[in-house]
């Protein structure tokens, strides 16, 4: 771990506020990222990563020192963002967050400047930002199961415990984004092609 990473765990540890804060500013585009692919609004994707940090900050006593402190922290960030859609009366409306105005450019959410996605064991090279309108098309669930399974890097069995569904299930949820994000990068590629004649 970098020595000023140590330093502000240790400050948490001890509940002092300016290495609370540093902390928050560290991270905040980080995990705003990861918190957008699972909420639907901006205000909401705000609010589950305050009540990440929140439970970060009263938990740092915790951490082990097994695994990267920014690994164990992000995976605060997920759970309670799946704990945030999953209580009672939220509802799934039209995603508005702007991606963009985030920090996409972050390895933690993307790598580099691009993402491989394999279908059919081809591997194409698409930019982040169209990436992200992509995986908005998927249904809420699917879009989670994707999520989980290609940028939290869990496994099945995982999933099906964190969402409370069959392995089968959650195989079942990838197989479909994998096939409408085929589709949508498909079209992309033709539309593409479609402008340079």
């Amino acid at each position: 771990m970098d020595p000023t990473l140590q330093q502000l765990l240790d400050g948490c540890k001890a509940n002092d506020r300016a290495a609370q804060k540093a902390l928050y500013y560290r991270y905040f585009n980080t995990f705003m990222c990861i918190a957008a692919r699972y909420v639907n609004t901006q205000a909401d994707a705000e609010e589950a990563l305050n009540n990440a940090f929140l439970r970060i900050f009263k938990h740092t006593a915790k951490y082990s020192g097994k695994g990267s402190f920014e690994g164990w922290m992000k995976r605060i960030v997920v759970n309670c963002c799946l704990t945030y859609i999953s209580r009672p009366g939220y509802t799934t409306q039209s995603r508005i967050i702007p991606l963009k105005d985030y920090s996409l450019n972050d390895e933690a959410v993307f790598n580099a400047s691009s993402v491989h996605i394999s279908s059919n064991g081809i591997e194409e090279k698409y930019n982040q930002e169209y990436l992200a309108q992509i995986l908005m098309l998927l249904p809420e669930t699917t879009r989670i199961v994707f999520n989980l399974y290609v940028f939290e890097e869990y496994n099945h069995s995982e999933i099906g415990a964190l969402l409370g569904m069959a392995e089968r299930t959650s195989q079942s949820h990838l197989a479909k984004a994998r096939k409408i994000l085929s589709e949508q990068l498909d079209k992309k590629e033709l539309i593409n092609k479609m402008q340079r004649v």
